[in-house]
């Protein structure tokens, strides 16, 4: 298997990025049920990853019952993530500040945001924004409609599902209702395709994400999401 440091790479039931900021660390993405997912095959991939250079190899976010899979093939929990959804048995919020469709032209200055935004791990490199784009059949991106654009969100629906797939706001611009407003956009966005459900993820110890979503109607879901990961050296 050769792989394409510079995009995305598929492999038996996964997608797989090398990350363009550190060659060293590769993220990998089930693309079909893990019971669909064969040991041999992803054992084969990590062997390909190691000869490639890679020593790190983290999941996706991840269910309790996917993680099994990776978990028995000497995966640890990296971090855990808190899963919060909308179900729209409540009124929505309207925006308060105006926003505009993401152009690929704005893809630059969105990657400068989310480097603010983002602790080094969980930041977006190219690769990682477009798979953000591409991960359902559907997606929008919005962004706010001043010249210098200081926050974007990415929204995606795949059938009666929606999923705030990434949404990032400036430091210097967070507390204003920038972030309040892109999360309505999505909301009433999902609500106009009869969407049942509007999911996001955020990380257990961002408090400031977590008040946000539950302001707006979200509710912590039982079963939370984590990412694995696997280490070359052990």
């Amino acid at each position: 298997m050769s792989l394409d440091r510079s995009s995305h790479n598929y492999f038996s039931g996964l997608r797989v990025r090398i990350s363009a900021n550190n060659g060293r660390v590769a993220h990998i993405t089930p693309l079909v049920p893990t019971p669909k997912l064969q040991k041999t095959a992803l054992l084969d991939l990590l062997r390909t990853l190691q000869r490639n250079g890679v020593n790190q190899v983290f999941t996706s976010a991840l269910r309790p019952r996917e993680q099994v899979f990776f978990e028995e093939l000497s995966f640890v929990i990296h971090e855990e993530l808190l899963l919060l959804g909308h179900d729209f048995s409540t009124p929505l919020n309207a925006p308060v500040k105006k926003t505009r469709k993401g152009r690929r032209s704005d893809w630059n200055q969105m990657l400068e945001i989310d480097a603010t935004a983002f602790s080094e791990f969980w930041r977006f490199d190219k690769p990682a924004l477009l798979e953000a784009i591409k991960a359902t059949p559907t997606s929008r991106i919005r962004v706010d409609a001043d010249n210098e654009i200081s926050g974007f969100a990415i929204t995606g629906r795949s059938g009666r599902t929606a999923f705030l797939q990434r949404l990032a706001v400036d430091p210097r611009y967070q507390r204003t209702g920038l972030g309040r407003s892109l999360v309505a956009d999505a909301l009433q966005w999902s609500k106009r395709w009869f969407v049942n459900e509007l999911l996001v993820n955020t990380q257990i110890g961002n408090i400031g994400a977590q008040k946000l979503y539950e302001s707006m109607g979200f509710n912590k879901k039982s079963d939370g999401l984590a990412v694995l990961k696997w280490n070359a050296e052990t």
